[in-house]
């Protein structure tokens, strides 16, 4: 069985989309864990419309999207946990597709897939068309939280999402949760593969470079900064990442498109500022 953990809060719409294409899986035997951190009663109305179609679980939990899914998982029943968010919607074999890949590969603890938009491109995070076992160097190209599948005997030894990491958390780093996880399970010897043909479906993340989108990517920047120094990533490792948002940032000021300069700034100050101050987070 799959345990379905998805946190919600102040979406209605979305989750209904999620909602109605859970009810096309082919394959059936999963249950779906509502992690609500809504502080009305919203989505009741939304579960009892959908409870007869599959198991629904709906439990509340504080604003936080790694605390949330620790909530999550702590109930969970399913042989099988996987993190869908409440804006992302599955294609009728997902988790058809998942078991089978569990059923083939028994070596894997975790598989991951790709995250496509409605028009069948890459959204949320960049992947590849090649299936690839995770390392600590490709981990970016694997996939996102949406397309993590995991055994649930291996969190014992993975554990839950970091909750000083991700959306909502009360530190400054708000993202690097997920690869985090990864980079956790591969260190405590678990064997994980992106597969292609696994598919979850997501909108596209805005391409501008409004001021919500620039606060945005300084707020990621500074997880993702946080994660590299967690996970002792060496120098040379370190630099390249900074590199990119460098270059990023002066091609776009040669071009004066000074909005995304803007943007690749933010990203940068971001990496740097969550680098910076992870050792004295983590000791507070």
């Amino acid at each position: 069985m799959f345990s379905l953990i998805v946190c919600t809060v102040d979406r209605f719409d979305q989750l209904e989309r999620l909602f109605r294409s859970l009810v096309e899986q082919r394959y059936r035997d999963f249950e779906v864990i509502v992690v609500d951190q809504n502080a009305d009663d919203r989505l009741s109305g939304l579960i009892d419309g959908f409870s007869p179609h599959f198991t629904i679980r709906h439990i509340r939990s504080p604003k936080g999207l790694s605390r949330a899914r620790n909530n999550g998982m702590a109930v969970a029943t399913g042989d099988y946990v996987c993190f869908p968010d409440d804006d992302c919607w599955y294609e009728a074999d997902t988790l058809a597709d998942a078991a089978a890949l569990f059923a083939v590969h028994s070596e894997l603890a975790i598989v991951t897939g790709r995250t496509l938009d409605a028009d069948g491109l890459a959204s949320v995070s960049p992947t590849g068309e090649t299936r690839l076992v995770l390392t600590r160097w490709n981990y970016l190209k694997c996939g996102n939280s949406n397309g993590i599948f995991v055994r649930r005997a291996a969190l014992a030894d993975i554990g839950g999402f970091d909750e000083d990491l991700g959306v909502g958390s009360q530190s400054p780093f708000q993202s690097g949760e997920e690869a985090d996880f990864l980079l956790r399970a591969l260190a405590a010897g678990k064997r994980a593969m992106f597969f292609p043909e696994l598919i979850v479906h997501h909108d596209q993340v805005t391409s501008e470079y409004g001021p919500r989108q620039v606060e945005r990517a300084r707020k990621y920047g500074r997880g993702f900064g946080a994660l590299m120094r967690k996970q002792a990533f060496p120098p040379y490792y370190v630099g390249y990442r900074l590199f990119r948002p460098v270059a990023g940032w002066l091609a776009a000021l040669a071009r004066f498109n000074f909005d995304a300069a803007r943007y690749k700034r933010a990203w940068l100050l971001g990496i740097l500022e969550g680098y910076a101050a992870w050792p004295r987070w983590r000791k507070s």
